[in-house]
């Protein structure tokens, strides 16, 4: 359901519930189809006879692979939302700023373009647009 939800913020639109449940049915589809693709493996990677000797243990391992598949997915969708949310117009703008601003600062007002201050002033407008991101991301979950 999480994973859902993050692919929703950034490619549904929130006010409307259709279009949200619609991208949470995909997510989970294509959740479904990573569990039955690593259950299909599952068995590849035990000795023969191992699932058949112990039945609870081979249950127990079949429901942990399938959390496993979910919960690898899972930063893959965050990670994949927090980057588009880091090129809206929003995180742009703040990054823009937190890049200017950090080039006026007086230690490099005497050469605002030297390879310090713009390797500073990246580094200042790279942090700012993730957790502008971040933000959105936060916001739009809600």
């Amino acid at each position: 359901m999480e994973a859902g939800l993050i692919a929703a913020t950034c490619s549904a639109a929130l006010d409307d519930p259709g279009d949200v449940a619609a991208v949470a049915a995909h997510v989970r589809a294509s959740l479904e189809a990573d569990i039955e693709r690593a259950l299909a493996e599952f068995p590849e990677l035990m000795e023969l006879g191992a699932l058949e000797a112990d039945p609870a243990l081979a249950a127990s391992a079949l429901a942990f692979t399938a959390l496993q598949a979910v919960e690898q997915a899972l930063p893959e969708y965050r990670s994949t939302a927090l980057g588009r949310l880091g090129r809206t117009e929003k995180a742009e703008a703040e990054a823009r700023r937190a890049y200017n601003t950090e080039q006026g600062r007086r230690w490099y007002k005497h050469n605002p373009h030297g390879a310090d201050a713009v390797a500073a002033a990246t580094k200042a407008a790279d942090a700012a647009r993730e957790r502008t991101a971040q933000y959105l991301l936060a916001t739009r979950l809600e």
